[in-house]
């Protein structure tokens, strides 16, 4: 299936590693043009590589998201390039585990700006160009921990579940400008940033990483039987950044073997 996206061009915050990266390579097929930003420049760089191998041009930008400036810095790459951005992946972002009683004001205000505040701010920065040709795409990564309170993950659902709330004050806002907002709620999804985290419990517990994962999926029943993948979240995400989802606006579309309906029952 033809998704009409050749041509296009794409920026994924957060583009170098997990799904960020499968997103980028998975738009890379379509035929479109990739803007990639990250804090790690090794990583990037290959990712870059990765999308060039594909066939698709690409630009690399390292950078820190939680900087103001970081946006207009990746645009400015982006317009030398490509001329403008019309699909912007809002991806960036980490979780950090921790019981609500031990955190900090620091660790609200460093989460929310890593994984909130950059979202505003790319989105901010791209709706200008969205805007004046009449036509754009803007995709966001939250999580099931948007809608499903996870006690190890406090902030990181709250920074979630903003983003839902902000991606649908875009689709209504900018509706009547061509420019469509969706958020995708990906479950449990083998990235670095998750296999890290089995390791490290596996170290810190002396059990297998079987054992791990066993003991993650009793916590999160999901009725397929496993974890998710990078590229089943970059189908669906790929799928509402194209023509083809036009009547796709404001939707909060879990990626997580459904979790949400058994966890949430």
């Amino acid at each position: 299936m033809d998704l009409e996206l050749k041509g296009r061009t794409v920026l994924v915050t957060g583009g170098s590693l997990g799904i960020g990266k499968a997103i980028a390579l998975r738009f890379a097929r379509e035929g479109a043009n990739l803007v990639l930003c990250a804090r790690n420049e090794g990583p990037l760089l290959a990712a870059k590589q990765e999308i060039e191998a594909a066939g698709a041009s690409a630009v690399a930008v390292a950078c820190d998201v939680t900087d103001p400036a970081a946006p207009e810095h990746v645009l400015e790459a982006a317009r030398e390039r490509f001329s403008g951005i019309d699909i912007l992946i809002n991806n960036a972002g980490t979780a950090k585990p921790v019981q609500l009683l031990d955190t900090t004001d620091a660790d609200w205000q460093d989460l929310f700006e890593l994984n909130f505040f950059s979202t505003v701010r790319f989105t901010k920065a791209c709706l200008p160009w969205m805007i004046e040709q009449g036509w754009g795409r803007i995709v966001h990564i939250a999580s099931t921990t948007a809608k499903l309170a996870e006690p190890a993950h406090p902030i990181y659902g709250a920074t979630k579940a903003a983003m839902l709330s902000f991606s649908k004050t875009v689709s209504i806002t900018h509706a009547k400008d061509g420019i469509r907002s969706n958020a995708v709620l990906p479950g449990i999804t083998y990235t670095e940033l998750v296999e890290g985290n089995i390791a490290a419990a596996v170290e810190a517990r002396g059990v297998s990483r079987e054992q791990i994962i066993a003991g993650a999926m009793a916590r999160w029943p999901v009725p397929t039987g496993r974890f998710g993948e990078p590229h089943e979240v970059a189908d669906a995400v790929v799928f509402l950044a194209s023509p083809l989802a036009d009547w796709i606006t404001g939707a909060s579309l879990p990626i997580d073997g459904g979790t949400i309906p058994v966890v949430g029952a």
